[in-house]
């Protein structure tokens, strides 16, 4: 053999070698015969070539290809190899997920057990794609399911028993209190305005029959205007006659006279009837009859109003310048009372 045959063939063997390592760092053993499979992903950050393909921990292959998919830039198409005596079946998953919590992708191949020999999913197929982050990558959800629902049961048989009247925790005495100070306050609340709607009513009945007095001694004070007008209008007739005229005329002037003494007597009548009335309810008013009458001589009512808006007050007050003292939550010590500046009770 010649020497440049010699030398041809150490090129070919040397470039075939070469190309060999560089598949096989690449995670591809071209003399292996290991089938091609592909996986799409939304996002293969940390993936490389060389990235492990496994099944239950077990490395079974490794990435040897990213692509960006032609039609859709956001989904990466991954190659990966699969050693020859494993069997997938149609419904096997390529699961990506983290390796570890320091970085790094692995593709992790799910599936219950091997198809029959011919029933395999061919080289060179697209199968079922998912990705999980790091936490599922770390604990499965069949081993967080009985945490999580102990953590749930705890969780809701602690927040059922907050405000437990017959529990002595500092946290539930706060919260039951807090339950019955709302409580009274709103029963307050609800007393405070029926008072004011009663009070209200008696109000408003009150005026009613102030102005039914008014427009009575209205009426009277025209009835008297009325007779003393009519009194003003005889005497002037009566200093404009002349005395032999009123000689001639008597009996004409007696008959004038009589009918306005009998128009006299009767507006005099009439002004005896008004005084009565007006005195008749003057003296309920003094003993205390009607509403009018005891809202004028009781001062209790009067009294009890003043008091209570003024209590009314200085509790709102109270509350807005000390709410720690109605409100004690969490076993804390209530603080000492601060007298204000501006204290509306001294005032």
């Amino acid at each position: 053999m010649s020497k440049e045959i010699r030398i041809a063939i150490l090129a070919i063997i040397t470039a075939a070698l070469t190309i060999w390592g560089y598949k096989f760092i690449a995670g591809k053993n071209l003399l292996s015969g290991d089938k091609t499979y592909y996986g799409i992903y939304d996002n293969v950050q940390d993936v490389n070539t060389a990235t492990k393909v496994q099944i239950n921990g077990m490395v079974v292959g490794a990435v040897i290809s990213i692509d960006a998919m032609p039609e859709d830039v956001r989904k990466i198409k991954l190659g990966f190899t699969v050693k020859k005596d494993i069997l997938l079946p149609k419904n096997a998953i390529a699961e990506l997920r983290s390796a570890s919590p320091l970085g790094g992708k692995s593709i992790e191949l799910l599936f219950d057990k091997m198809a029959t020999k011919g029933e395999e999913v061919p080289g060179g197929s697209i199968i079922k794609s998912k990705s999980i982050g790091l936490l599922g990558s770390l604990v499965s959800e069949e081993e967080m399911t009985p945490y999580a629902n102990t953590l749930t049961d705890a969780i809701d048989k602690t927040i059922g028993d907050l405000g437990n009247p017959e529990s002595e925790d500092a946290l539930d005495v706060s919260i039951h209190k807090l339950s019955q100070t709302m409580s009274n306050f709103a029963s307050l609340t609800e007393k405070m305005n029926r008072m004011m709607i009663n009070s209200q009513k008696n109000i408003e009945v009150t005026m009613g029959n102030m102005a039914v007095i008014t427009n009575s001694l209205v009426n009277s004070q025209s009835k008297l205007n009325q007779m003393l007008d009519n009194l003003n209008g005889l005497t002037a007739d009566l200093s404009q006659v002349k005395i032999s005229e009123t000689i001639g005329k008597s009996n004409d002037a007696i008959d004038q006279a009589t009918a306005s003494l009998k128009g006299v007597e009767q507006t005099m009548s009439e002004v005896s009837l008004t005084m009565n009335e007006l005195k008749s309810i003057m003296e309920k008013m003094d003993n205390g009859e009607g509403t009018l009458g005891q809202l004028i001589n009781d001062k209790s009512l009067y009294n009890n109003l003043t008091e209570t808006t003024r209590e009314v007050d200085l509790l709102l007050q109270d509350i807005r310048l000390n709410p720690r003292r109605y409100f004690k939550l969490f076993g804390k010590k209530v603080p000492d009372y601060e007298l204000p500046e501006d204290d509306p009770a001294g005032k």
